[in-house]
């Protein structure tokens, strides 16, 4: 070869089609400024097949609501000016987040319509606002949320679907047999069971802060379902059975709820039961979130919230659960209350292979009339030993860790009987002020110390 000859360019070489096979693989934005690269690459960008319109991205607001209410609006213009000059064929992912939306619906509209007509299969609508803390904060808006058009119901290339802060109707989805990720927030969710009926590749599916959710069930025809979560949902029925031998994760957040499981779960990944701020329970309730941890059991990683561990002594079998868990790493999000004390102990004794015990330390969440009926002082000192403390726990850790008496009482029994333990990690929380840290600090320098430790091979840290 001529070392003299000029360097080849290669990318000068290639198809316009290949160009934008690449460009569709930058961010969206990054694709956009490619027109300046040269002449050739002026109208590239408006064939990408990865369109995404963010807000926040693309404008930042300032002044009052009127001025805003002006920049919203030629933000939508561009964005509708720019679909009209799309001179691309399909596309596979189109992605829109606008707040304040209401006010430009027939803009929206025309956004929502292009995607359906390009054959979408991956379509984000994030018309939710940004002041939205809590489910009520929406409901209250319904009526004024943007109704997805008639042409949306039509689409038949859908993988991927999420919808935040609209107006939708799940069971008027003619064909989404194609669809593996439902995804859903800050919306009416009535029928939702005729939608997920219709889906046999589902596999993820996410809901948080809807309302009327209908989730009557999850049938063995949805037997590629390995994901599900509920975040602060109201459901409309009393409860939702679930047919998912094949789950992986499965995270619920919210007030008590009934899911009726068809069988046991093998080899979960993760489960995660946050019952939030509920306060008040019957005579049912330990029993059934018993009969929800059987079902859950194969998990290797379980977060329990204080509510769960209260009431768990309420269950027909306090002790432990009827079948050992598989969990190997559990997590107690706990104030480390007396009330508290023997769903610990339940946890610890159901899970015979767990490996690391983390604490997660949280205000109070007491249960109204839930009296402990021992000595709290005196709870940890008996000689009951759990059989990973004898042979697989190695990990303790405690986050927010203050030093107060019962977490010590706690702490001193795990290091007490914990034949393999190989760390004990204190992590202090954030924001303690001096006399705080003084006192945490000779609480954890009492910890490593003056415990006695049934391993050899133990080490404390203090984070």
């Amino acid at each position: 070869m001529d070392s003299g000859s000029p360097p080849v360019d290669i990318i000068s070489t290639l198809s316009d089609c290949l160009l934008v096979l690449i460009i569709s693989f930058l961010p969206f934005k990054d694709a956009l400024k490619t027109s300046m690269l040269s002449k050739r690459w002026r109208y590239l960008y408006r064939e990408v097949r990865n369109i995404c319109f963010r807000e926040s991205e693309m404008v930042t607001f300032a002044g009052n609501h009127i001025d805003q209410y002006y920049q919203r609006a030629q933000l939508v213009a561009y964005m509708v000016g720019w679909v009209d000059n799309f001179t691309g064929g399909v596309i596979e992912s189109f992605e829109l987040c606008l707040s304040n939306s209401y006010s430009f619906e027939q803009g929206v509209t025309r956004l929502i319509e292009f995607a359906v007509s390009k054959n979408v299969k991956h379509l984000i609508l994030d018309l939710s606002e940004r002041r939205w803390r809590v489910r009520d904060d929406a409901v209250a808006l319904e009526r004024g949320l943007i109704q997805v058009p008639e042409s949306f119901y039509k689409l038949t290339t859908l993988v991927t679907l999420k919808l935040f802060g609209c107006r939708f109707n799940p069971s008027r989805l003619a064909n989404p047999g194609a669809v593996k990720i439902l995804c859903f927030r800050w919306i009416r969710l009535e029928n939702i069971s005729a939608l997920i009926a219709k889906a046999p590749f589902l596999e993820i599916l996410i809901m948080k802060n809807c309302w009327e959710v209908g989730l009557e069930a999850i049938t063995g025809f949805n037997d590629r379902v390995r994901k599900v979560v509920f975040k602060n949902c109201v459901f409309s029925v009393e409860k939702s059975t679930l047919d998912v031998p094949n789950i992986q994760i499965f995270k619920y957040f919210g007030k008590v709820y009934h899911f009726e499981f068809v069988s046991a779960i093998r080899g979960m990944d993760e489960a995660y039961l946050d019952f939030g701020e509920a306060s008040e329970y019957n005579g049912g309730t330990g029993t059934q979130l018993c009969t929800l941890l059987y079902h859950l059991r194969s998990a290797r990683t379980f977060t329990v919230c204080p509510y769960l561990l209260q009431v768990i002594q309420e269950s027909e079998d306090s002790v432990r659960l009827k079948e050992r868990m598989e969990t190997r790493q559990l997590v107690l999000k706990s104030a480390l209350e007396p009330n508290e004390f023997i769903g610990i102990r339940f946890m610890i004794n159901s899970c015979p292979y767990l490996e690391t015990l983390s604490f997660q330390m949280v205000d109070p969440r007491l249960i109204d009339m839930m009296v402990p009926q021992f000595d709290p002082e005196a709870y940890w000192v008996d000689n009951i030993s759990h059989k990973c403390l004898k042979r697989t726990l190695k990990k303790v850790e405690v986050w927010s860790f203050s030093g107060g008496t019962y977490e010590l009482h706690v702490l001193k029994y795990l290091i007490r009987y914990g034949r393999v333990l190989e760390r004990v990690d204190l992590y202090l929380p954030i924001g303690l002020n001096e006399d705080e840290m003084l006192t945490a600090r000779a609480a954890a320098d009492t910890v490593g110390t003056e415990f006695e430790a049934a391993s050899s091979n133990l080490n404390i840290s203090l984070h």
